[in-house]
Order: C-alpha cells, then sequence, then structure tokens
C-alpha cells in the first residue's frame, strides 16, 4: 500500500512539472527541422511557392517600363515601287522603261504619348512593387500564426502524454484498493473514465499536430514528409512587456497604417497609372504621322526627296479606349477608397482585439506556472498526510491540467492578436525592441520596395 502511494506521488510529480522542463518541444525523428519564429519568418520568404510564383510578376513590370523608354515604339517601315512602260506601240522608236522608288517611313508620335507611356509604365512597376511586398505581410502574418499555433499544440501534447501517464498511475492505484475495498467500484469508474478521457484528449491533439505541421509546412515551402518542430516558449512569448505600454493611440496607428500599408500604397499606385492610361488614350485620338527620306528612279532621272503620310481619324477616333479608360480610373479611385476603409476597420479591429488579449493575459502574470507548481505541491502534500482520497487528488490534478490549458490558449491569443496587428501595421507601427522583450521572436523585419528590384529581395539568405 505504501509502495503504491509512492509510485503514484512519483507521477503526479512528474505530470505537475511537465509544463516547466521542456517547453514546445515534442517527441520527432532525427531529422525533423527545428525552427524558431525569426528562422521559420527567412524561410517563407525565401522558399514559399506561391510568393515566389507572385514575385515573377515584377519582370512582366520591368519590360513594361523597358518597352516605354524606347525611342520609337514602331519599327520603321521599307516601301518598294516599281514599274514598267511599254512604248513600243506608240512612236517607232519608242522604247520601253522601267520606273522604282524606295522609300524609309518611321512613325511619330507627336501628342506626348511616350511621356504618358513612361509615367504609365513607371507607377505600374510601383504597383507590382508593393503587391509583392503586400503579399509578404500576409506571409509573415500566417506563417506567425501557424508557428503559434503549432508551438501551443506541441505545449498541450506534452502536458496531456504526461497526464495521461499519471491517469494511468492512478487508474492502477485504484485497482489495487478496489481489491482491498479501499474504494467503491463507482470511484473505480471515475478513474478509468478519467483516464479514457486523457487518452483522447491526446489523440485529438496528436492529430492536430498533423495538420499544424502540413499548413506550417506549406507555408514554409517544405516537402511534405518532412517533420517540423516549433521551437520556444508560448507562455514566456507572450508576456506583456513586449509591447509598449500604454499602446498608442487608434488614430495615430491608423494613421501610420495608412502610411505604411502596402496594399494602401499599391490601391494609390493604380489610381496613377491607371490616369495616366486615361492621358494617353486622349493624346492617342491625335494620329501618328510617318515620315521618311524617299529615293526614285524616274526613267532617266534620280529623284531624292522625302514622304510624309498623315492618317485621316475620319472613322476611329479611339472613343471607346478612352471610355474604357476612364472606367478603369474611377475602378482604381473606388479601390483606393475601399482600401482606405478596410485598412481603418483592420487596425481597429486588431486595435481591439490586443487590448482585449492583454488584459486576459494579465490575469495569469509572468509566474503562472510557478503557481500551479506549488498547488501541486500541496496537492501532493495533502494526500501523502491523508487528507485527499485518490478520487479528490484526481479531481485536484483535472483541475490544474485544466488551468494550464487554460494560460496556454491565453499565451496563444495573446501572441495572435499581436501579430494580427503587427501585421496590419505593416510590422512598422510598434516599438517592441525594449530590452529583453523577446521582439525579435515577434516583430519580422519589415520589407519595403526597392529602387533595383524586388521588395526586399537583397535581405534574402542564398542557398
Amino acid at each position: 500500500m505504501r509502495r503504491t502511494r509512492w509510485v503514484l506521488l512519483a507521477s503526479v510529480w512528474t505530470f505537475l512539472l511537465a509544463g516547466q522542463i521542456a517547453p514546445g518541444e515534442a517527441q520527432e525523428t532525427p531529422a525533423a527541422v527545428r525552427v524558431d519564429l525569426p528562422t521559420a519568418l527567412v524561410l517563407a520568404l525565401r522558399d514559399n511557392p506561391d510568393l515566389r510564383a507572385k514575385r515573377h510578376a515584377l519582370g512582366l513590370a520591368e519590360g513594361r517600363v523597358q518597352q516605354s523608354e524606347l525611342l520609337f515604339q514602331e519599327n520603321p517601315r521599307l516601301s518598294l515601287e516599281a514599274d514598267y512602260r511599254n512604248r513600243r506601240f506608240r512612236t517607232p522608236t519608242g522604247r520601253s522603261t522601267a520606273d522604282a522608288a524606295v522609300s524609309v517611313l518611321q512613325e511619330i508620335e507627336i501628342a506626348g504619348q511616350a511621356a504618358h507611356r513612361r509615367q504609365a509604365a513607371a507607377s505600374h512597376l510601383s504597383y507590382t512593387e508593393w503587391v509583392i511586398a503586400d503579399a509578404e505581410r500576409l506571409l509573415q502574418l500566417e506563417v506567425m500564426r501557424a508557428f503559434y499555433e503549432l508551438l501551443a499544440i506541441q505545449e498541450s501534447i506534452q502536458a496531456r502524454r504526461d497526464g495521461l501517464e499519471t491517469r494511468k498511475a492512478l487508474l492502477q492505484a485504484g485497482r489495487e484498493r478496489y481489491a482491498q475495498e479501499d474504494i467503491s467500484v463507482l470511484d473505480l469508474n471515475a478513474l478509468r473514465l478519467d483516464t479514457d478521457e486523457a487518452r483522447a484528449r491526446l489523440l485529438a491533439s496528436q492529430q492536430e499536430v498533423v495538420l499544424a505541421v502540413k499548413q506550417l509546412g506549406l507555408l514554409l515551402g517544405l516537402g511534405v514528409e518532412q517533420p517540423l518542430v516549433a521551437l520556444g516558449d508560448l507562455f514566456a512569448a507572450s508576456r506583456l512587456d513586449a509591447l509598449p505600454d500604454p499602446l498608442p493611440s487608434q488614430a495615430e496607428l491608423i494613421a501610420c497604417a495608412l502610411e505604411q500599408r502596402p496594399d494602401y500604397q499599391a490601391a494609390r499606385r493604380k489610381v496613377d497609372t491607371r490616369e495616366a492610361e486615361l492621358r494617353l488614350a486622349r493624346a492617342n485620338r491625335l494620329p501618328n504621322i510617318a515620315l521618311g527620306p524617299m529615293y526614285k528612279l524616274d526613267n532617266e532621272d534620280q529623284v531624292v526627296g522625302g514622304a510624309l503620310t498623315i492618317p485621316l481619324p475620319l472613322f476611329n477616333r479611339r472613343t471607346h479606349e478612352i471610355t474604357a479608360a476612364t472606367a478603369q480610373v474611377e475602378m482604381a479611385r473606388q479601390e483606393l477608397a475601399s482600401r482606405t476603409l478596410s485598412v481603418r476597420h483592420e487596425v481597429a479591429a486588431a486595435y481591439a482585439g490586443l487590448r482585449l488579449a492583454r488584459q486576459q493575459r494579465a490575469v495569469y502574470g509572468t509566474d503562472y506556472f510557478a503557481t500551479l507548481a506549488q498547488t501541486g505541491e500541496f496537492t501532493r502534500r495533502a494526500y501523502e498526510a491523508g487528507e485527499l482520497s485518490l478520487v479528490e487528488l484526481s479531481a485536484a490534478l483535472e483541475r490544474l491540467g485544466q488551468s494550464r490549458s487554460w494560460a496556454l490558449a491565453t499565451a496563444t491569443a495573446a501572441l495572435q492578436a499581436r501579430a494580427t496587428l503587427a501585421a496590419r501595421l505593416a510590422f512598422d507601427c510598434l516599438n517592441t525592441s525594449q530590452p529583453g522583450s523577446g521582439a525579435s521572436d515577434t516583430q519580422p523585419e519589415k520589407r519595403k520596395p526597392t529602387a533595383n528590384g524586388t521588395p526586399g529581395q537583397e535581405h534574402l539568405p542564398v542557398r
């Protein structure tokens, strides 16, 4: 009986310390990829297949700029004319002759189309760079959410695995006590049900971790069979000192977001592009002339001159192009207004969510797990002193396990809320670099369009 009690107490003590020994680590194969959050962000920005595909759109925009910078948009045209004059039947001494003419014509824009075309191409290139930067911003948010979700599930699995072992020890002790008629069959059945429930919770978490690994692995561009382990301490990473206190006002954050958000800047560049295209369409109403030198052999005379062609805009006056370009401008302006409203609502919602998450996280403080360990120690002493029965010990352990789960869920929610607000602010409107704040784990490097290529391309590590 006493030996059973000591074995049981050892299992209980292991359960109570489960969350303190190795948080965030799950059982993995030797070939598993172990990543912390900064490493995960770097891998995603480098290897994510969707992002790599979107970066190729920059080549299309650069090609448009190259085309707009050509001196002439059309190649010169070489024109050849030849005719044969047969005079044999007109006079007895008449003779036939051949005439030929050669001209080179170059189309020339005379209504300022070149300047409008270059402006439209440059605005479109800037728009494409901002679109890629926004794709990077959204990808970082997805990676942070997936990483925190995987880290939470890993810590849950570790706690539930240790809890199941404790439940098994309690059930075995209950069977021995039942055989000695120290507890009733109802108490034994309660212990058996608790063990089955702990096993079911562990299996559910193991299923969740498979999905979480696949989701994060896809974002990082890893192979299907590549094991993945998230590294970190979820509860410590969610401490409140990682953000300025108090937070800047909501109005200040919205103003900063409107200045820094890539999607908002992309919407503005799209308006500039459409307006330049409209000016180009209006300029095209004036037809382009074709001008060039001409050489002509007329009988025995050689003629050198010039040729000029002027299209007459009688039927096609580019009205349909102007109408379509005008509609595109109005659409772009409406999209900009919609994006402005979306940014304001997104920042306001994320701001409110973070404030609520901070309040919930503040309930648990910084030493909550130490408090749980202390409570577990008191529970152990009470059981040793005979003040708690086996069933009461089981209920106390269940309560401690639930408290740990709630604390981890609150920490996860706080981290998710912080990541969401940071992404809504383009990772540039909150100062989270206080010493000891651990901000480097949750504040990705901001990536803006560069003058010579893909947004932030020079920061990407090379394989």
